[in-house]
């Protein structure tokens, strides 16, 4: 089974080659995801959307909500 990071360089290289439509800069996957997102206003963004998860049951690092703005 691919790592977890392997997993997020490959989608981040995918999403690169959608958004740019040229070479993907030789980075990991975090720091192709910072270039893409650079100056983004993307706080407001929750990936986790789904009707069958109630916020109990979702699981987020401690200082998740001072880095979204809300603490």
């Amino acid at each position: 089974m691919p790592r977890r990071e392997d997993m997020i360089k490959q989608e981040a290289q995918a999403l690169w080659r959608e958004l740019h439509g040229e070479p993907v800069p030789d980075l990991s996957g975090s720091e192709l995801l910072d270039m893409i997102c650079g100056g983004a206003d993307i706080a407001g963004y929750d990936r986790v959307q789904s009707p069958f998860l109630r916020p109990s049951m979702i699981t987020r690092p401690e200082d998740w909500r001072e880095r979204q703005g809300r603490g």
